[in-house]
């Protein structure tokens, strides 16, 4: 069954099409929840939100229109609220820095025991990080190097201007290579 029957077996109040909406779907709202919320508590209390307000808004989606990028959209946006109220307030970005870190630069060039386990860690001082940037940053630090995304689709799911996009890109990126550099002596 495709999307467009899935969501007519919903919008006709049959339960089989929610549970097989869901069950297509779960995976995938879980996986960028993960990634933008940073810890499995919170991805799967905003993937349980995020289908309470696709069910609660089926009614309104177009049937002519392609149903991932509306599902992707009110992902982002419930977990771009979600990080706008438990963000830190007030980070600073006025000390120029070059031209930033992305995710890649940061992964090994080798897989031995070694070397993976000094990923881990790695890994998880650059989360600790990104969990620290202003939500937006982080949104679309995420989206951009995790989920792979265009500027022009990033500016689309956020409404934000493409440029600002870039800018929000570029002070986030900024702002990774400071804290590497302050607080674990990273020169990158």
């Amino acid at each position: 069954m495709d999307d467009q029957q899935l969501i007519g077996l919903c919008r006709a109040g049959r339960e089989e099409g929610y549970r097989q909406l869901l069950a297509r779907y779960e995976g995938y709202i879980y996986s960028l929840c993960y990634r933008l919320a940073g810890n499995r508590e919170d991805a799967l209390d905003l993937t349980q939100e995020t289908f309470i307000k696709v069910i609660n808004g089926l009614d309104g989606f177009q049937i002519n229109r392609a149903f991932k990028p509306w599902l992707r959209r009110i992902t982002v946006n419930a977990c771009y609220n979600f990080l706008n109220r438990r963000s830190p307030a007030g980070v600073s970005l006025e000390q120029p820095l070059d031209e930033g870190l992305t995710l890649a630069d940061v992964q090994p060039a080798v897989a031995d025991p070694a070397r993976e386990v000094e990923w881990r860690d790695t890994r998880r001082l650059l989360w600790e990080m990104i969990e620290r940037l202003p939500a937006v940053y982080r949104l679309v630090l995420v989206l951009r190097h995790q989920e792979g995304m265009s500027y022009r689709d990033i500016a689309e799911i956020t409404r934000l201007p493409e440029g600002t996009v870039k800018t929000h890109l570029f002070r986030a990126r900024r702002r990774l290579r400071q804290d590497m550099a302050e607080q674990y002596g990273w020169e990158g």
